[in-house]
């Protein structure tokens, strides 16, 4: 008895692999997918057409598990300098510097430097916006779908190095009791950008948001240091013009990045979220949950910059208080 061949509902599934190049970050879908491949792939498991969830997870545990291993390293190398000052010699404030140094600006630098090497292949469009200061089309309702919908190596490697970053600032958040607003902001941050690869969406966005935004946040992991309450007491009296360099140079970039550039990208991403909402685009039908996450995790840290600026004009007052005096 003949029986008829039909095509598989289930694509083939990809072996296993650690994502560790740029390449291997490329669409497995073809530019001109004409047979709609990419909608007969699950968007859970399959995003817009890269690595799948299951190599992304491999590759996110050995990101971690470096993350790990360079904190430990760095927290050697601390203790073996230790005769620098007595402050090194508390093992309490050299796990303290070996987190906010290894982990915490590693992880940042390296999303950064991913950000700032393909912000005019992903972005370059939102960059000549912003040059021309609103003056050019750059940015017109016609490319809505595709800063979407549009799939990035790129914003997908970033986003798979900030999701590894937010599990392992988890675990040190919870290890040293930080405080819940940590454990929530760790938590939307990861799902955000969980998310951005799986179903995924808004790679054009992924570029500033968990990249050219996060400069500022950077410097704020070495300015922390200095913290008495979540960085090493005394420390500002044995590198006084370190921390008057850090914190000039945070103020610089948070005007810049979160108080100049944040308003504009996030009225587009607005913009371009509520039109994609509505289309009848099918890669929309499974994103439009995630896409409202997005959009009230971004509400969400758009007033948190308020309470920021307001923060960093109080201190600034103390800080110029105590150069005067």
């Amino acid at each position: 008895k003949e029986t008829m061949c039909r095509p598989s509902q289930n694509p083939i599934k990809p072996p296993l692999r650690l994502l560790l190049t740029h390449e291997s970050f490329n669409s497995t879908i073809p530019a001109k997918d004409d047979t709609n491949k990419l909608l007969q792939h699950s968007p859970y498991r399959y995003g817009l057409g890269g690595p799948d969830s299951m190599s992304t997870l491999l590759t996110v545990s050995v990101k971690v598990l470096f993350l790990f291993a360079l904190e430990h390293l760095v927290r050697l190398a601390i203790q073996k300098h230790s005769h620098i000052d007595p402050i090194l010699n508390v093992e309490r404030n050299r796990h303290i510097l070996a987190r906010h140094l290894a982990v915490d600006f590693g992880s940042l630098a390296i999303c950064c430097y991913i950000a700032l090497r393909n912000r005019h292949t992903v972005c370059g469009e939102l960059i000549t916006y912003m040059k021309a200061r609103g003056k050019s089309d750059s940015m017109s309702d016609e490319g809505t779908e595709r800063r979407v919908f549009q799939y990035h190596p790129s914003s997908q490697q970033l986003l798979c190095w900030f999701f590894a970053y937010q599990t392992k600032n988890m675990y040190d958040t919870i290890y040293w009791n930080d405080g819940i607003e940590f454990v929530i902001h760790h938590i939307f941050a990861g799902a955000a950008a969980w998310g951005g690869m799986f179903p995924g969406c808004c790679h054009f966005y992924t570029i500033f948001y968990m990249g050219l935004s996060e400069i500022s946040t950077a410097i704020l992991c070495l300015l922390a240091n200095f913290d008495d309450q979540f960085g090493v007491v005394g420390l500002e009296q044995v590198f006084p013009k370190t921390r008057v360099v850090l914190g000039a140079l945070f103020v610089a970039s948070f005007i810049v990045c979160r108080c100049i550039m944040w308003p504009v990208v996030t009225h587009h991403f607005f913009k371009d979220t509520s039109k994609a909402l509505e289309s009848k685009n099918p890669l929309a039908a499974g994103r439009r949950k995630f896409l409202h996450l997005l959009r009230f995790c971004c509400f969400g840290l758009s007033l948190i910059q308020l309470v920021f600026v307001a923060m960093i004009v109080q201190i600034g007052k103390e800080e110029l208080t105590k150069l005067m005096s």
